[in-house]
């Protein structure tokens, strides 16, 4: 596999004569790869499996004579961490934000046997559940978490992370960047800070995780 923001060359590659197949895509590790670098597909993928593996427990989760309260911890122990696999790498766009969004609405409303042809808000579906939006917010933090263990092992993924490339960049349009990307979110929080004061900050494990505490909502 080539990777590449225009289209792959193609590559011809043999190992004892033989030549090995070029894809545009690989699962490595339960996560897809794609030729194009990009993670919309695997978006997009987790949240089919995630709605799949939520689709095999039904007879759980959305038996009524469990409380909602039982239900929501059996979809955050066995559907969630299905969707969530692998998030600390996804550059979180609007487009792909909208789509986590409605499939936490989807889970949500399915438990409570809501029907989108019912009219009901999302706001009454969350209230009814007794419950807030928080999958946005936990991918949020493992990739925090991820991002200060990057930095203080000061190594391949670091140089990746912070260094640069020599040459011009591409003409087009500027793809979003997944450090960047993070960035805007912490700003967004009130948490701005420039990438040599999150390297500064990371090698403090404990002033790390009281930044993580603090742009939550509940660090001291």
């Amino acid at each position: 596999m080539v990777v590449s923001k225009t289209e792959s060359p193609t590559c011809i590659l043999k190992v004892k004569d033989q030549r090995i197949k070029q894809v545009s895509s690989f699962n490595y590790l339960g996560s897809l790869i794609t030729e194009d670098a990009r993670c919309i597909k695997e978006i997009k993928r987790r949240i089919a499996l995630a709605k799949s593996a939520f689709s095999k427990l039904d007879k759980i989760l959305k038996n009524n004579a469990l409380s909602i309260e039982t239900r929501i911890r059996v979809l955050n122990c066995y559907v969630v961490p299905v969707l969530m696999y692998g998030s600390e790498a996804w550059s979180i766009k609007t487009d792909i934000k909208r789509r986590l969004e409605s499939c936490e609405m989807w889970f949500f409303r399915r438990m409570m046997k809501i029907p989108w042809t019912d009219k009901v808000s999302n706001d009454d579906v969350l209230s009814r559940a007794n419950v807030n939006r928080k999958l946005l917010r936990e991918i949020r933090v493992k990739q925090l978490k991820f991002l200060g263990h990057i930095l203080r092992k000061d190594g391949f993924e670091n140089l990746v992370l912070t260094g640069r490339i020599e040459g011009t960049r591409s003409r087009g349009r500027k793809r979003v960047m997944w450090l960047s990307n993070l960035k805007d979110w912490l700003k967004e929080r009130g948490a701005e800070h420039k990438a040599t004061e999150l390297l500064e900050m990371a090698y403090n494990r404990e002033l790390w995780h009281d930044m993580i505490a603090n742009v939550l909502g509940y660090g001291t």
